[in-house]
């Protein structure tokens, strides 16, 4: 399957084109770039592989949790592509993009990915890696940093930006368990296509972000 991906729920903004034989990106970190920067990728993307969207497959799109804006962004522009070109979507989660980004080549246990929320909270989720496979425990979860507790004594790899604004909250609340912290990685659209081999297509008008808070953020 030759997947589009868009990533743009946090700052690290990028897109990718996925099949058997090539894996290509782009991406770049700033708050301000992701309207300006998308089109203009995907074309780039499509003309380097020689390729057009009538040779695509299927689109995937980060639909949160993250920026409110970034992510409606994300979804408006994964949602016009599938329409005009009828293709499937395949709405993969921020925090599951981010676990699978980070995690270290040959990886098992669990693994926390955290993002900065903003309004004093974190974005949360937990997962497992097993045999290559990633499982996600539990719901994803809105919490201030000090509310955000270990599933259990297991020690555990975190990822993701609340640790560099919320660093000495999240380890005094995760305790003994926390083994290493990844806070500069990021979701990227290369883990939101590979996802998207595991995730339930929907038509495109069917796209809905999923926010985690009743009052959002940009």
């Amino acid at each position: 399957m030759r997947v589009l991906a868009i990533e743009t729920a946090t700052e690290a903004c990028s897109v990718a084109l996925v099949d058997e034989d090539q894996r290509l990106q782009r991406q770049e970190i700033g708050a301000r770039i992701h309207a300006a920067a998308l089109l203009p990728w995907i074309a780039e993307l499509l003309a380097e592989a020689g390729l057009t969207y009538a040779d695509v497959d299927g689109i995937a799109v980060d639909r949160g949790p993250g920026g409110f804006t970034s992510i409606r962004l994300g979804l408006g522009v994964a949602q016009g592509i599938g329409l005009a070109h009828d293709l499937p979507a395949f709405p993969v989660s921020s925090l599951a993009a981010l676990a699978h980004a980070a995690r270290p080549d040959g990886y098992s246990g669990r693994f926390l990915a955290a993002l900065d929320a903003r309004m004093g909270e974190v974005y949360a989720g937990w997962f497992t890696f097993e045999d290559e496979r990633m499982h996600a425990i539990g719901e994803e979860i809105l919490c201030a940093p000090g509310e955000l507790k270990a599933l259990d004594d297991h020690p555990f790899i975190a990822a993701g930006n609340a640790f560099s604004s919320y660093g000495p909250e999240l380890r005094a609340a995760l305790g003994r368990g926390l083994d290493r912290e990844l806070p500069e990685a990021w979701p990227t659209a290369l883990a939101v296509a590979d996802l998207a081999k595991t995730t339930r297509s929907v038509a495109a008008h069917e796209l809905e972000p999923i926010y985690l808070r009743d009052r959002v953020t940009g």
